[in-house]
This record gives C-alpha cells, sequence and structure tokens, in this order.
C-alpha cells in the first residue's frame, strides 16, 4: 500500500520503519531533518503533508498535540484523495478528535482516532496497543497501515472514542508512577533492600507496569529508565499533556479525577526541577527529594 506517516519521534520512527519493513511504499514528513534521514535510510521516501494527502491510500500521524494536529490537516486537507484514510496516532483531546473526524470526512476522505499505548520500547519492538475510534469498516482497511507495529488493535466506539479510553489509560498509569514512587521512597529511607522489595511487589497486589518496568532505583531493573540514566520512554512533559487532557475530559462530564490531580502536580514539579525530557518515573526524584533521600 501507499501510506504516508507524518511525525517521526521517538515512537513515530520506529513505528514507520516496520511499515517499510511490511513492504509497503511508505513516505514521510517530520519536522526534523534527522529522523527524515533515517527512515529514507530504511527505503521511505520524502513528502510534503500535501502531495501525501493527494498520493498515499492511508496517512498516518504521529505528533505530539492537538495544535498539531490540526496544523497538519491544514495542510493536507484541500489535497485529500477521495476516500484517503487518515490515522491519527497522537494522544489529543477528543472533542479536537472528533472536529478532525468531521473536517477529513467532509473533505472526502475517512478517518480514524487510533492512539497508542506501549512506549519507544512497543514501537521499537512492533507490540502497541491501539485503541481506535471511528467506523468499524475504515478500521478494516486501515488494518495494513497498523498491524505492522502492533500487538493488539481494539475497535472501542466511534469518533473521539480512541482518544477517551488511551485518556484512561494513562490516568491507570500515572497513579502506578506516583504509588510506586512514594512506596520505594518509603522503603529505602526504612533501609528496605530494593532489590526484595520489586521480589515481593512482583508476587503481590502491588504488581503492576509500572513496577515491572521502571521501579526508580538504579540497577535494580537492567531496562528501567532509571538504571539507563532516565532516558524517556514516555516524558515527563508529555504525560503532562495527556492528564491535563484528561482533568479537562473529566471535568466536563462530571468524573472526579482527585488521584490524577495529585500526579499531575508531581509532574509539574518534576519539570520544574529539569526532569521535562527524563522519562515520566523521574517523578520518584521528586518523590525522593521531598522525603530528604539522596
Amino acid at each position: 500500500m501507499r501510506i504516508g506517516f507524518i511525525g517521526l519521534g521517538a515512537m513515530g520512527l520506529p513505528m514507520a520503519g516496520h511499515l517499510v519493513a511490511a513492504g509497503h511504499q511508505v513516505s514521510v514528513a517530520s519536522r526534523g531533518r534527522d529522523p527524515i534521514e533515517k527512515a529514507v535510510a530504511l527505503g521511505a521516501q520524502e513528502r510534503p503533508p500535501a502531495d501525501m494527502a493527494a498520493e498515499a491510500e492511508i496517512v498516518v500521524l504521529c505528533v505530539p498535540s492537538s495544535p498539531q494536529v490540526e496544523e497538519v490537516l491544514d495542510a493536507m486537507v484541500a489535497n485529500l484523495g477521495a476516500g484517503t484514510i487518515v490515522v491519527d496516532c497522537s494522544t489529543i483531546d477528543p472533542e479536537v478528535e472528533r472536529r478532525c473526524h468531521r473536517r477529513v470526512e467532509e473533505a472526502g476522505g475517512r478517518y480514524l482516532d487510533a492512539p497508542i499505548s506501549g512506549g519507544t520500547i512497543g514501537a521499537e519492538r512492533g507490540t502497541l496497543t491501539v485503541m481506535v475510534g471511528g467506523e468499524a469498516e475504515v478500521l478494516e482497511a486501515a488494518r495494513p497501515a497498523l498491524e505492522p507495529f502492533s500487538g493488539l488493535i481494539v475497535h472501542v466506539g466511534g469518533p473521539g472514542m480512541g482518544q477517551v479510553v488511551k485518556l484512561c489509560n494513562n490516568v491507570v498509569y500515572a497513579a502506578q508512577l506516583q504509588g510506586m514512587a512514594e512506596a520505594t521512597a518509603m522503603a529505602v529511607k526504612a533501609g528496605v533492600d530494593p532489590a526484595q522489595l520489586l521480589e515481593v511487589l512482583l508476587h503481590s497486589t502491588g504488581d503492576c507496569v509500572a513496577v515491572r518496568t521502571r521501579l526508580p532505583v538504579p540497577g535494580v531493573l537492567p531496562d528501567s529508565p532509571a538504571t539507563n540514566g532516565w532516558r524517556p520512554g514516555f516524558m515527563v512533559d508529555l504525560m503532562a499533556k495527556d492528564l491535563d487532557l484528561a482533568l479537562t475530559h473529566a471535568a466536563k462530564s462530571g468524573v472526579p479525577l482527585a488521584a490524577t490531580a495529585v500526579a499531575r502536580q508531581v509532574l509539574a514539579a518534576a519539570a520544574t526541577a529539569g526532569y521535562g525530557r527524563e522519562d515520566c518515573s523521574a517523578v520518584a526524584k521528586v518523590v525522593f527529594g521531598l522525603a530528604g533521600i539522596g
């Protein structure tokens, strides 16, 4: 298939690479030269978004924010080919996403919101979870552009529902990170061996994805951000953006998010301390600092 891919960040570049490896004719666009050159080296072609809209059967977006999704559509919509499918793998405001659905459909195209979860490791391994909002028949037509980088694709409802489910996922994950940071700080300050803490948590009710992958003590988990200079699988700044979206959506819906509000405050403290581009588990450095743990 002819597939356009816009947004070659930490997630987007390996996703585009999987599409090339699957045998698709892939064109790419991104703000930075380095990822474009890496994608071209893998076998992709560089094309501007306006040309992709006219030439590609499917165009995948993977950009950081609602305004950037709308900016990309500004560049594409006038040239959009009849029946072209736009798949937005970004995480953005559900109401903005519904507006994007309408805009593309009015231009003669088709649209899916398909936010992803799994971090950079999932993108590199091709095991991402994709939460899809839109029409079922559009998803079936778009599967060849999703399956190469996915481990699980779930159709969760109509326009915007993929974004709602993604925000729900990150609300849970943010609570895991906050709870893990507090529990680990309490254990370390009491003199508990972090490796023994991990062993207990993995076999108890405290087990969760955050514990298994991001225990915030260097050397305990070899692949964790804490052991690898807090290299981001998902940055503090991006988690903060997603929690802002969740808090706004929940306020409109009349749903209280007390734990999420606390997690968002700690993310703000982490960003202020200079950890914004580090992995989101770096919130533990704030908790450790407040606890007087060096």
